[in-house]
């Protein structure tokens, strides 16, 4: 499998064109990113390679009120703030696997730790409710 090169979002209208290989989700929660909101649906799907140098090593959700044409939305069709994925290549550990975590509660320190995982997003769903939902991964 080797480590994650690039993270993708799949966006559409319609609920069978669900990529086979999605981004798995911890525990089953739901892997649209948009659920619970309406709009598209919004899937992640990964890369992997030996490349470490360009490997990711961090990974963060930007949050703002512009629309940025050249990123996909991951809030797409539900109004309000836009949700762009980015990430970062420069750390010292590279991301070997990626999910997604789903939670009605906010997710601690602890919590991510005790499921394995070392590293993890911001909220995807900072500042418009529903469900705590972040990418965690491990090294």
């Amino acid at each position: 499998m080797g480590y994650l090169g690039q993270i993708f979002a799949t966006i559409s209208d319609d609920e069978g064109s669900r990529p086979s290989n999605i981004i798995s989700v911890v525990d089953g929660n739901g892997a649209d990113i948009n659920g619970g909101f309406g709009g598209k649906f919004v899937w992640l799907t990964a890369t992997f390679h030996d490349n470490e140098p360009s490997a990711l090593s961090q990974i963060a959700i930007d949050i703002q009120d512009a629309q940025d044409n050249d990123r996909s939305d991951l809030a797409s069709g539900t109004g309000g703030q836009f949700r762009y994925l980015t990430w970062r290549t420069d750390g010292d550990r590279k991301i070997t696997n990626v999910q997604l975590l789903r939670r009605k509660d906010q997710v601690s320190s602890d919590t991510l730790h005790g499921l394995g995982f070392q590293g993890m997003s911001n909220d995807i769903n900072g500042g418009r409710g529903g469900d705590f939902l972040h990418l965690v991964w491990k090294y």
